[in-house]
Parts: C-alpha cells; structure tokens; sequence
C-alpha cells in the first residue's frame, strides 16, 4: 500500500496494525465500545484518543465497537509541510507519536475537548468524501487543528514530550557541516532541509538548547573566528572568505557586537599570553 493518508471507521472484531497495512503513526478516537491489545490484554476505553506507531501492539476492536481512525505516513507531513508554516506547534506530530509519553497509551478527554475533536474527525470524514484526502489542503489543516488541541491537552495534563535524539544529532550535525554557508543556515532552508516548518523548528530549538538558533549559529561563529585569530596560520581576509562575511568590517562589527572588543585586540591578547607562557 502506497497511501500517506487515509481515513476510516471500524467496527467490531477488526484488527489494527500498522505494519501489516504499511503505515508509520495512526490516531484513533474511540467513539463507542473498546480497543484491546492482543498481545496484553490492555484496554482502551470509550471516548479517548489513542497514539500508535509501527512499535505499537496489534490491537482488536470488541463486540459494539466504533473507532475513527486516521492512518498516516511520514510522507504525509513531509510531502504537504510548506502548508504546515502557519501552525505554530511545539511539537511535529510525528515527535508526538515516537514519545514515550504517549506510545500505546491513550488520553482520557474532558467534555469540551471531547466535542472538539469529534467535530475536527467529522469535518475530515466528510470532506474525504468529496476530494482526495492525500493531498487536500482543507483535510491538512484540520488534521494540524487536532494536533493543535491535543498540544493544548497535554499542557492541561502537563505530559511531557521527549524530543527525537535522532533529530536533534542530525540537526547538530548539518550546522557543524554547512557553518561556513550562511545561506543554508537560513531558518527557511533549513526547514526545508530537514522537512518541518519553520514555526516548529524555532520552538524545538530553543526548547531543546535553551538559546534562539540565531544566537547558536552566531556563537559557533564566534567560537570559529577565535580559533583562528589565535592561530598565526589566518590572515583576516582568509577567516572573512572562510566564515561567508561580506568584508573585514564585517567581520569586526560583528566580533565587536558579540565580544565588545575589536579582533584584532583578541588576536593581540593571544599573542601576549602565548609568549607570557613561553617566558
């Protein structure tokens, strides 16, 4: 099966599995009856949401049963993420289907949450009808609305949700390799990059590193620059083509706004200090 998205009701004595119908996260909200593992025994009561991924367990609808579910791919917030720009979410809803928090567990929803999502299900269950649920841009943005209030659920139940390490040494890792490139350490491009939006990923950074990507970038900058005015390998012409500045002034109006001094008072603090330890 080749979907990234799809829609569907089921009712009782039917099994869900991911793998089996070959896809990565699925969300079920369960409007009547229960849902039981097959491999635990654990149930899933009536008027909660459930989050499943590829590790989830195998589970089976009961007598008088009726579940909504909708299955995704990861292609499904890939392929259709420029849309997903004008969402300012914490999390990308694949981090909320990898957590821990929430893997093979389900939320238990107050009265007023409970309506809203049964009305965001309704609307994507009836516009399905009509246009292909893949690639419709209405269907997308009522599927982010769920995840919007499902965000707003767990700052209620104040559920943390741990970040992807996996993201977070890959998004490390491009920076590292492309600092010298300042155009593909734009926030847009590196969006793109790493296919999430650009809301997201400045929420994910500074919650993760504590610091705006602007002033991580801009430290690895410094950081660079006084490794090599420390060096008497680097002209400033050399460190300036290096670092994609635009000239030597710059370069110093730049050191001087972070560091308060000139870089060449640095590279003249270095050269003091080395010849004080030589003595």
């Amino acid at each position: 099966m080749n979907l990234s998205f799809l829609p569907e009701k089921i009712k009782h004595k039917q099994k869900i599995n991911l793998r089996g119908l070959g896809f990565d996260f699925a969300l079920a909200y369960i409007a009547e009856g229960v849902l039981v593992s097959k491999n635990s025994g654990a149930k899933f009561l009536k008027e909660n949401l459930l989050f499943l991924n590829t590790a989830s367990e195998i589970l089976e609808t009961k007598k008088d049963s009726s579940v909504y579910m909708l299955y995704f791919s990861s292609h499904y917030f890939k392929d259709l993420h420029h849309i997903q720009q004008n969402f300012c979410l914490c999390y990308n809803p694949q981090e909320i289907f990898n957590s821990e928090t929430l893997q093979n567990k389900s939320l238990s929803l107050k009265k007023d949450n409970r309506k809203l999502i049964e009305k965001v299900f309704s609307l994507i269950y009836q516009q399905g009808e009509s246009e292909d649920v893949a690639s419709s841009t209405f269907i997308f943005h009522q599927v982010m609305s769920l995840f919007a209030i499902i965000e707003n659920i767990l700052k209620e139940l104040n559920l943390p949700i741990s970040e992807s390490r996996e993201m977070d040494k890959e998004i490390e890792s491009y920076i590292q390799q492309n600092i010298y490139f300042p155009e593909k350490l734009q926030i847009k491009n590196i969006a793109d990059q790493f296919q999430i939006s650009a809301n997201y990923f400045g929420a994910f950074f500074k919650k993760k590193y504590q610091k705006s990507y602007k002033l991580y970038i801009d430290d690895i900058r410094i950081q660079r620059i006084e490794e090599r005015l420390a060096s008497s390998q680097y002209t400033m012409k050399q460190i300036v083509d290096e670092l994609g500045f635009n000239d030597e002034s710059h370069l110093t109006n730049f050191y001087k706004k972070k560091r308060h001094t000139t870089p060449s008072a640095y590279k003249k603090s270095k050269k003091y200090l080395v010849n004080d330890q030589a003595e």
